[in-house]
């Protein structure tokens, strides 16, 4: 039989075949299901910054309520069903899969913009991932933010992440690029081991007669 063994940001795979980010990563069976017919590796559904920056602000919203009532106003209190994080059953779900799995494993996180969320590259890497693929995509709508400033802060964002880790770190950029090549070559020298080209996007068109959001998706050809 051919071999097809390669490596992929220095891991080994037993062919060049890689399950991208999908919605199959979030059930184990269906993860399964994917190495049995042949997968070499996959790639975690991402955990997007807006999630954790959501969930923590949450937090501390429960947390915080009621601090200045009386001692006795137990109903201040937050039901504890309030404190399941989603980035938290991220985690899980990861390690979980990690330990069902021989193949390797990468997480997905999905980020534009530095800031504490990126703690978490750290924690998806405790939880046993082999390699994390970092999601850079950004929509500018600040009439003052030029490609450069849009740029400048993805690598940033690179470094950032790539300190607070050891295992290897892959990129997914976008196709919106003038000059891709001076992107990716800043992308690797700020800490990238890897790049993903490119990035697939749900882009909703609008129906104007209804005012209503029409969700389509076009498949790849």
């Amino acid at each position: 039989m051919t071999d097809l063994s390669t490596t992929y940001l220095g891991l080994n795979l037993k062919n060049p075949l890689v399950a991208s980010a999908s919605p199959l990563s979030k059930k184990l069976d269906r993860a399964k299901k994917l190495e049995d017919a042949g997968i070499s590796a996959i790639v975690m559904y991402s955990l997007f910054e807006e999630q954790i920056i959501h969930e923590s602000l949450e937090l501390d919203h429960f947390l915080n309520r009621g601090s200045n009532s009386f001692a006795e106003a137990m109903s201040y209190l937050p039901d504890g069903g309030m404190y399941g994080i989603s980035p938290e059953k991220y985690l899980n779900q990861l390690g979980a899969i990690k330990k069902a799995l021989k193949i390797p494993v990468i997480g997905s996180l999905n980020g534009v913009s530095k800031g504490g969320w990126t703690n978490y590259a750290r924690k998806i890497e405790e939880a046993g991932a082999d390699a994390l693929e970092l999601n850079v995509y950004y929509i500018a709508t600040d009439l003052d933010m030029t490609s450069g400033d849009i740029e400048d802060t993805q690598v940033e964002l690179v470094a950032e992440v790539k300190s607070a880790i050891t295992i290897p770190l892959a990129v997914k950029i976008s196709p919106f690029v003038t000059s891709i090549p001076n992107f990716a070559k800043r992308l690797v020298d700020a800490g990238a081991d890897g790049l993903v080209l490119f990035n697939r996007f749900y882009q909703p068109d609008f129906d104007l007669d209804e005012l209503e959001i029409v969700h389509s998706l076009d498949l790849s050809t």
